[in-house]
């Protein structure tokens, strides 16, 4: 079974990044978390650079890499009270075209790490609610929000980041396991169906 990862926060020092790399060890048997880099990479989605004859190469590198995922995990910052622009630009590239996007029927866990204590829900509530609208399942709370993550976030004897509060690690854990068994499940699959079958009747939107 095969993860990719995904940080929202382009900041070479982001605990958001720390936080996926210490989620990574914490995978079920079975379980390869693969982490993609090329966010900042992708041009703002316009719909003239997504044709026929092809789309950017930054663009084609991410959906193929949503594409052959067998789910997702997208660790977040929270920017003023949302998602960060280049979160949403991405899900916007990855949830066209409509008709095959490589987003369609995918399982997604999504966390966040803060550095105060009153931030990330908006952040995780927002993303839930787009990632829905583009036929993705997203796992179910309660969510991970690593509250003063610069504290939380310790570098282990590997000099990889590791999660230091007990009840977090816990529950990141319980998350990974729910994302295997929906992929086993096929959740994502019955999520997609009614799009699917939509289009397989000929509707056009």
């Amino acid at each position: 079974m095969r993860i990719l990862g995904v940080s929202g926060s382009l900041r070479k020092e982001s605990l958001n990044t720390r936080l996926l790399a210490a989620v990574r060890p914490l995978a079920p048997r079975g379980m390869v978390i693969d982490v993609f880099d090329g966010l900042g990479d992708l041009p703002l989605y316009n719909g003239d650079l997504d044709t026929r004859e092809g789309v950017p190469a930054p663009v084609d590198r991410w959906r193929e890499a949503v594409r052959e995922a067998d789910g997702l995990i997208i660790v977040t910052p929270e920017y003023n009270g949302s998602i960060p622009g280049v979160v949403k630009n991405a899900i916007d590239w990855a949830s066209r075209p409509i008709t095959n996007a490589a987003l369609h029927g995918k399982c997604v866990v999504t966390m966040v790490a803060t550095p105060g204590r009153g931030l990330g829900r908006n952040a995780l509530t927002d993303l839930g609610r787009v990632l829905h609208d583009c036929h993705a399942h997203v796992i179910g709370g309660p969510w991970v929000v690593l509250t003063e993550a610069q504290h939380k976030l310790v570098d282990a004897e590997t000099f990889a980041p590791a999660i230091s509060d007990p009840a977090t690690t816990r529950l990141a854990t319980v998350q990974l396991n729910a994302l295997a068994a929906a992929i086993d499940a096929g959740v994502g699959e019955h999520t997609a169906a009614p799009l699917h079958a939509y289009f397989a009747a000929g509707r056009s939107v």
